[in-house]
């Protein structure tokens, strides 16, 4: 009966309050993972939120990628009809960042060039995850962090 107590009792410290506080804590946490995430989907697998693609490079950027090689002004020759990378500098994908905000989380990149990018694109929703991320982001962090966070506050010392 004691222990039905406790669980009666730490139930009732879990607060709908408590509960979105922690939540929040724990996503706040994940800002710079959800960008990478981002990123590895642009850049590794270019690809947009609805796993569209994000582009191809052209005969044009395979030339100036190809000439630009030659006189040593880059080293990554872009062929014509492979995917977009978004890593011509590297300035637009390192400018990529989420924040976390009351119900939100934001994607967005702080790039000068952002525009320009987009304009180039065969999509615009470049910004955020695809569902297969996000269900990656869910299974591996979500479902673990919610588990472990009832299993402590609920049951704490009382699963022995």
């Amino acid at each position: 009966m004691e222990i039905l107590s406790q669980l009666k009792k730490r139930g009732q410290s879990l607060t709908k309050t408590k509960v979105r506080r922690d939540f929040f804590e724990f996503i706040r946490g994940l800002e710079k993972y959800l960008a990478e995430i981002n990123k590895t989907q642009l850049n590794k697998e270019s690809k947009d939120i609805f796993g569209n693609p994000l582009g191809f490079y052209s005969k044009a950027t395979e030339f100036i990628t190809t000439n630009n090689a030659l006189l040593g002004k880059g080293n990554k020759i872009k062929k014509a009809g492979d995917p977009y990378d978004l890593n011509d500098t590297g300035d637009f994908l390192k400018s990529i960042n989420t924040s976390v905000s009351s119900y939100n989380i934001l994607f967005k990149a702080t790039d000068p060039k952002t525009k320009d990018v987009l304009k180039n694109l065969l999509t615009p929703d470049i910004l955020g995850l695809s569902d297969e991320d996000l269900n990656q982001v869910i299974n591996e962090r979500f479902l673990p962090f919610f588990y472990d966070y009832y299993i402590k506050n609920l049951l704490g010392d009382l699963q022995h």
